[in-house]
């Protein structure tokens, strides 16, 4: 019972309890937010939504909801002598913040991720009837200005994974302060960060073709409009000149 410990282990045992019933939360900059001790996940929107939602200068725009939903994910926790990330279960070797923090920068940024991968699976989808178009009808049955559209949203795909660098470089905090660096490169190698960036930059460059073909379908719409304009140019001259031509006639 608590009557038969020491004061020291009284301390510790009410120190556990108050650690395992306090929710905790870390919120990035690059939009995600890591929740800890919260008891459900309607909790954890309810406490998005009254407490930093409401914030549109802070929030930014919102990612799509599949989007958001593609990027949730969900780590148990436990205590133990040593640090261990296996099967959805992460054991802590200390209550410090500091190890929460290096846990939680590699979930955050494995649902940054997830968000891109998202992004990019909803632009392959989107064209993936642009090679058969090309191949029935030798063109691409779209406006220019869905062209420009998707040429902009590939750039926003490519550019946003390989120029982020909440992805790409290791947090400040851990630049000085070493101690959970450990615990950081664990988690990251456990959401497989780099190989997955490895695996979206492998078919973005399928796309990049894509990117090509849509560059020149535009370029070809422009020149055959200013080819028309050419054309009309020429009727209406010749037009005039035979206007002119039956007018001397007459006269």
């Amino acid at each position: 019972t608590d009557d038969s410990l020491t004061n020291a282990e009284q301390i510790e045992l009410m120190n556990m309890k108050l650690d395992a019933a306090t929710p905790e939360i870390f919120i990035f900059s690059f939009g995600a937010a890591v929740f800890w001790n919260f008891p459900n996940e309607e909790s954890e929107l309810t406490w998005l939504k009254t407490n930093l939602l409401l914030y549109d200068d802070v929030c930014g725009t919102l990612h799509k909801e599949a989007a958001i939903t593609s990027a949730n994910d969900e780590v148990n926790f436990v205590y133990g002598p040593d640090f261990v990330l296996r099967r959805d279960v992460v054991q802590l070797s200390t209550r410090e913040p500091g190890e929460k923090l290096a846990v939680s920068f590699g979930v955050a940024k494995s649902s940054l991720l997830s968000v891109y991968e998202w992004m990019l699976q909803q632009t392959i989808e989107r064209n993936s009837d642009i090679p058969e178009q090309l191949a029935k009808t030798g063109t691409i049955h779209m406006s220019k200005i869905d062209i420009s559209k998707e040429i902009g949203r590939i750039f926003l795909v490519k550019h946003g994974i390989n120029l982020d660098s909440n992805l790409q470089d290791t947090p400040e905090e851990f630049w000085e302060d070493t101690m959970y660096d450990l615990h950081y490169t664990k988690t990251m190698s456990y959401f497989e960060i780099h190989k997955r960036m490895e695996l979206i930059n492998n078919r973005l460059k399928m796309l990049q073709d894509l990117h090509k073909v849509l560059i020149d379908e535009v370029q070809n719409h422009h020149a055959v409009y200013l080819e028309w304009i050419v054309i009309w140019l020429i009727v209406i001259e010749v037009v005039f000149e035979l206007y002119h031509a039956f007018r001397d006639k007459i006269i």
